[in-house]
């Protein structure tokens, strides 16, 4: 009795798995990349409107401002590409901070950088209303 086994398929299976599993490690890195780029994202955003609303609420107090938003982004764990920056113009406060973005796979940006906008704040006492 003969088995029914081809010789033309011995390698198949090799074949298969050495163009699978690159591909398959290539979009899970791509994957892991894009979830480090979007939690910098996030914040950078976060240390950006803390800080806005710290010098929004100080009447444009850089120094306070930045601390807050310096010591935001380290309690979360990310890392700051220079100083934030302060800008007050026309009655509103902004606050610019780039963070680094960890790299596991190319072709993304080495770090991000996101803007908070707030209003200042006027105190009016209760005689001028």
């Amino acid at each position: 009795m003969k088995t029914a086994i081809s010789r033309f398929d011995s390698g198949d299976t090799v074949v298969q798995v050495v163009i699978a599993v690159p591909i398959v490690l290539m979009l899970l890195l791509i994957a892991v990349q894009s979830m480090l780029f979007m939690h910098s994202a996030h914040i950078a955003t976060l240390s950006a409107a803390k800080g806005a609303a710290v010098a929004a609420s100080t009447n444009g107090d850089a120094v306070s401002a930045i601390d807050s938003a310096t010591r935001t982004a380290a309690e979360l764990g990310a890392q700051l590409i220079g100083t934030p920056t302060l800008e007050v113009s026309n009655g509103f406060v902004a606050m610019r901070v780039r963070v680094s973005v960890p790299n596991v796979s190319l072709f993304f940006p080495a770090s991000v950088e996101r803007r908070g906008e707030e209003p200042l704040e006027e105190f009016v006492s209760e005689i001028d209303r």
